[in-house]
């Protein structure tokens, strides 16, 4: 695939030649959505316990490689930004940190008893009055649907 003018590639460091800063690893851990302030006090009253154990989690992202076909490049404003050679995609960030975000909201939700709403498996929809066969669950969808459906009905049958 051919580079645009101005646009270089760079090598990638890898992760062991790479030791982040303490306020490179604070500053991604807020990006991540974790409370990098932890003091004992607070620990010990049971705020944010869990961002201190999942602290590691900012640093692991930080040194995170690459994934196949991306590589880091920089513009004629030598601004970086990552592309892949496979597809063609880009971005601004680097492609294993929303995977680091979601990471860390799904053991956060996890220990807050809250589901991880984007693991729902759905059931398939053929209309009103389905029923899932005999060992399928009935996704929310279906329920929120069937809810929906009964409203409109009562709106209809009213007079």
């Amino acid at each position: 695939m051919d580079v645009e003018h101005g646009v270089r590639v760079l090598a990638e460091r890898p992760a062991e030649d790479f030791e982040p800063t303490e306020e490179e690893v604070k500053n991604y851990a807020e990006w991540l959505g974790l409370d990098p302030k932890v003091d004992q006090h607070r620990v010990s009253l049971g705020k944010n316990k869990e961002d201190a154990d999942l602290m590691h989690l900012a640093r692991e992202g930080l040194k995170a490689p690459l994934s196949e076909g991306w590589k880091p490049c920089t513009n004629a404003e030598n601004e970086i930004f990552y592309f892949n050679f496979q597809t063609g995609a880009t971005s601004w960030t680097h492609p294993a940190d929303e995977e680091y975000r979601n990471k860390v909201q799904d053991l956060k939700n996890a220990r807050n008893g809250k589901p991880n709403l984007q693991n729902i498996v759905h059931a398939p929809y053929s209309g009103v009055g389905h029923r899932p066969v005999l060992g399928q669950s009935l996704g929310i969808c279906d329920f929120l649907r069937r809810i929906l459906c009964c409203r409109r009905r009562a709106r209809v049958h009213c007079h």
